[in-house]
């Protein structure tokens, strides 16, 4: 019996997603739930399990293309019989459907075996480690790489002997003209050329395309005296193990916002303009911008506002790691009311962040330093900390955001 499985309704208002990584072959045996495909959609990265165990006759499409939901991604034969096929077929019209899929199931193949099959996280620790996951034997479920067998001795043994991890840059790209250091690799999707728009910056553009064509920003700036935010950090940390979470400005602008973000509800709200309607948000979530090696992704502290200064700091670092590591789950990448990025860290003084779908502000914070700062009419050297804060302004008058800003 053939097992035809097709990208499911995922919910939440997606209608596609990016087909990532082949975790099996035609040709592969699979058990019933094992995970077989990974997939990116505008909200995670997520491991789709088999629908049914079997052999695996088709890949519906090639890693790297865009599926929409009620498409085929896999077929697989149960080993049950297959239902009688009545006489009358048109053979020349098998045949044709046939030689169709041998191209189909050979073009599916010969992409996936260009990539080893491996999880996202056993991807990273390969690079962390130096290890050329092509020269790894994977002994999963249908060859897939796993942790242990990139820490195994014979292969840590190889890469010490003086193997090196597999250069970024596409074999064949032009030699680097003079002004170029040789010894900074570039990454192939930066190479001069056409590239496809896939994986996290493809979501960053559509989400960002939408904000800034249907949302009419409006900001306020301010620089403000850090001497106390520092000082305050410096005593909570002398309260903390230490082994305990880092205790950051940012966690402390953090509580801040969220707090801020309750006394002026309606800079936690949604605007639903085709039907008229605002959803002020009974939960303050707080959406944190975190660079990644990947793009941008934004990691939810969920009841933000409920928090502790220290259960701040450990619900950020947990997010933090699980995001730059990949392992972040798709629940803790929904359900955000409001973003706060800190560009700051970059070293960026200031910057006007960009409003998220669905939500009505977002808040920046730039770099702490040294600067000339009035005090009793006097210029003179502090540390500062500008803050950005920019509305909807369809929902937020220039009043509301002087307020929620001071």
């Amino acid at each position: 019996m053939t097992v035809e499985f097709n990208l499911p309704d995922i919910g939440e208002g997606l209608h596609e997603a990016e087909v990532l990584n082949w975790l099996v072959a035609v040709g592969d045996t699979v058990e019933r739930n094992q995970p077989f495909v990974e997939i990116m959609t505008d909200k995670s990265t997520v491991e789709m399990p088999a629908p049914a165990g079997g052999t695996v006759t088709r890949l519906g499409v090639a890693a790297g293309e865009i599926v929409h939901v009620g498409e085929l991604l896999v077929v697989i034969e149960d080993g049950s019989e297959p239902e009688t096929v009545p006489p009358a077929v048109n053979q020349a019209a098998a045949t044709r459907t046939a030689v169709n899929q041998t191209t189909v199931n050979q073009t599916a193949v010969t992409r996936t075996e260009r990539r080893p099959k491996a999880s996202p996280s056993t991807r990273r620790l390969a690079t962390e480690l130096g290890v050329d996951l092509g020269a790894v034997q994977g002994t999963g479920p249908g060859g897939r790489i796993l942790a242990d067998d990139v820490r195994s001795p014979r292969i840590q043994s190889r890469t010490q002997r003086g193997a090196q991890p597999v250069s970024p840059v596409a074999s064949g790209a032009a030699r680097p003209d003079r002004h170029r250091p040789t010894d900074v690799p570039v990454p192939a999707q930066y190479a001069p050329g056409v590239h496809p728009l896939r994986g996290v910056r493809r979501a960053t553009a559509k989400a960002m395309d939408l904000s800034w064509s249907t949302i009419p920003h409006i900001s306020a700036m301010n620089e403000i005296n850090a001497e106390h935010l520092l000082s305050t950090r410096a005593q909570l940390r002398a309260l903390q193990e230490p082994s305990a979470p880092n205790i950051t400005p940012l966690v402390i602008a953090l509580m801040a916002i969220a707090k801020a973000l309750r006394r002026h509800p309606i800079m936690n709200a949604t605007l639903e303009l085709e039907a008229e309607t605002i959803t002020v948000h009974d939960q303050v979530n707080l959406g944190v911008a975190v660079a990644t090696d990947y793009g941008l992704m934004v990691p939810v502290i969920a009841n933000a506002d409920r928090l502790d200064v220290f259960a701040m700091a450990t619900e950020l670092e947990r997010l933090t790691i699980a995001t730059r590591s990949r392992t972040v789950s798709a629940e803790d990448l929904s359900g955000g009311t409001y973003t706060v990025s800190n560009f700051g860290s970059q070293g960026t003084y200031v910057a006007n962040p960009i409003i998220r779908p669905g939500e009505t502000g977002i808040a920046g914070l730039g770099s702490i330093a040294e600067r000339p700062f009035v005090i009793d009419g006097e210029v003179v050297a502090r540390p500062t900390l500008p803050i950005v804060v920019c509305g909807d302004h369809r929902l937020v008058d220039g009043d509301v955001m002087s307020a929620f800003h001071n």
